[in-house]
C-alpha cells in the first residue's frame, strides 16, 4: 500500500449481519499487509468494563471467518495509542457512543497523522466520527465527525435499530441538505464502503 495514502472502510456496523457474516469486511481489514497483519481494535466508543469481551469475541469471530490467516490483534490502550496506531497496519473504530469516541480521540492531537500506508476502518460510531457529517439515530440529529473523509454518512441504514424512532425519510433529506453539499453515504448494517485518500 502506498505509504502516503490512508485507505477508509466505513461500516453501517455489525458487520456478522451480512450475508458472508462478515467475512468481506474483514478481509479486507487485512488486504495488502504481510502477514502477520497487525489490527488495533479501538473500543473507545463504549464503558471500559465492556472492552474485554467485546475484543475477544471479535477475534474469535475472525479466527473463525479467515481461518487461513495470521493476525495479530491489540486492544487500543489510553496510555499507549500512538504508539500503538505506529505498530499497526490496520486501526479499527468499533462502534458505540460517538460523543464518546470523539472526545477520547481528541487527547491525541495529531493521530490522523499516523495513518500514512495504513487502513483506518470504522463501525458505525466509528464511521460517523470518520465523515464530516453524520445523522445519529441514537441522538436523532445531525452530528460533526473529523472530516477524515469529505463525505456525509449515516449508518444501521432502514435497519430496526431504534426502528420506532427513527423517519428514515427526514433524517436522508436533513443530511442531505446539512451545511455543506457533500456525497451522502447510507450504510446498512453488513455493509461496507472502501475509500483511499
Amino acid at each position: 500500500m502506498d505509504n502516503h495514502m490512508t485507505r477508509y472502510i466505513l461500516s453501517g456496523g455489525y458487520p456478522w449481519k451480512a450475508p458472508d457474516g462478515g467475512k468481506a469486511f474483514f478481509e479486507e481489514l487485512a488486504r495488502g499487509y504481510e502477514e502477520p497483519v497487525k489490527i488495533l481494535e479501538c473500543l473507545f466508543a463504549r464503558p471500559e468494563d465492556a472492552w474485554t469481551k467485546a475484543y475477544v469475541e471479535e477475534q474469535e469471530l475472525v479466527a473463525r471467518l479467515l481461518p487461513d490467516k495470521n493476525i495479530e490483534f491489540q486492544l487500543a490502550r489510553r496510555d499507549a495509542f500512538i504508539e500503538q496506531i505506529r505498530w499497526a497496519n490496520t486501526i479499527y473504530l468499533r462502534g458505540g457512543d460517538t460523543a464518546a469516541l470523539l472526545a477520547a480521540l481528541a487527547q491525541y492531537p495529531g493521530w490522523e497523522k499516523e495513518l500514512g500506508g495504513k487502513t483506518l476502518a470504522g463501525g458505525s460510531a466509528g464511521a460517523m466520527v470518520i465523515a464530516k457529517y453524520s445523522y445519529s439515530i441514537d441522538e436523532l440529529a445531525l452530528e460533526d465527525g473529523l472530516g477524515l473523509l469529505p463525505i456525509k454518512v449515516q449508518v444501521h441504514y432502514r435497519s430496526d435499530y431504534n426502528a420506532p424512532h427513527v423517519d428514515w425519510d427526514n433524517a436522508d433529506e436533513a443530511l442531505a441538505s446539512y451545511k455543506e453539499k457533500l456525497p451522502v453515504w447510507n450504510l446498512g448494517e453488513g455493509e461496507f464502503k472502501v475509500f483511499e485518500r
